[in-house]
């Protein structure tokens, strides 16, 4: 190679090196390669930002179930275990009152309490004379089921009228009848203890009004 020659390959490398077309295309080829890169990372940030929100904002697992119930019908059901309560008939302990001799009761009253009088007149349903029980307008009939079976059994034989007791009636301890107050609320008796007696006999009766 002559002198020529290498100071022409020289100019040349210089040339290629140096070309303005050259340079503007690598450096345009380096910004698009940066800008790529810049994107893509701004682009894994966003998605990990919006994991982050996401991932705060939904609750931990098993919170929906120890939190408040879901409005899907569960707040309507009854918890686990619980049965709905039922109301229940008039048919637990049965009232109670203590008729001296020679005083009566109104079993209609709010509060009922043995009152001094002659018979069975006006409000008195029942009055004991210290050997009989008597009702008003003949309110007292025959009664020989039990306790339970009263409710039903005592509106019937009422509507019925055909086991009316007559007059006074002398009730041992037992004894049970079924019942129409001076309002013609029908109700049940059960003679729970009596003594015999004109000046300090009594009676105690459990009873039931079938309202």
């Amino acid at each position: 190679m002559t002198n020529n020659d290498h100071v022409k390959s020289k100019t040349d490398r210089a040339g290629k090196t140096s070309d303005p077309a050259v340079t503007a295309a690598l450096v345009s080829r380096r910004g698009a390669i940066m800008a790529a890169a810049i994107t893509a990372v701004l682009g894994l940030v966003g998605a990990i930002v919006v994991a982050l929100i996401n991932t705060g904002s939904q609750p931990a697992k098993g919170a929906e179930a120890q939190g408040s119930p879901s409005t899907s019908g569960s707040s309507s059901q009854p918890a686990s275990g619980t049965q709905p309560q039922e109301d229940k008939p008039a048919e637990g302990v049965p009232e109670q009152v203590k008729i001296d001799a020679g005083t009566g009761a109104d079993l209609d009253g709010s509060r009922v309490a043995p009152v001094s009088t002659t018979g069975p007149n006006g409000d008195i349903d029942l009055f004991y004379d210290g050997g009989n029980l008597t009702s008003n307008r003949s309110g007292l009939f025959y009664y020989y089921g039990t306790e339970q079976e009263a409710k039903v059994a005592c509106p019937k034989i009422v509507s019925e009228g055909k086991d009316v007791v007559p007059g006074p009636e002398v009730i041992s301890t037992g004894g049970k009848h079924c019942l129409r107050t001076s309002k013609g609320t029908v109700g049940w008796i059960g003679v729970n203890d009596v003594k015999i007696d004109d000046n300090s006999g009594y009676i105690v009766l459990n009873y039931k009004l079938f309202r």
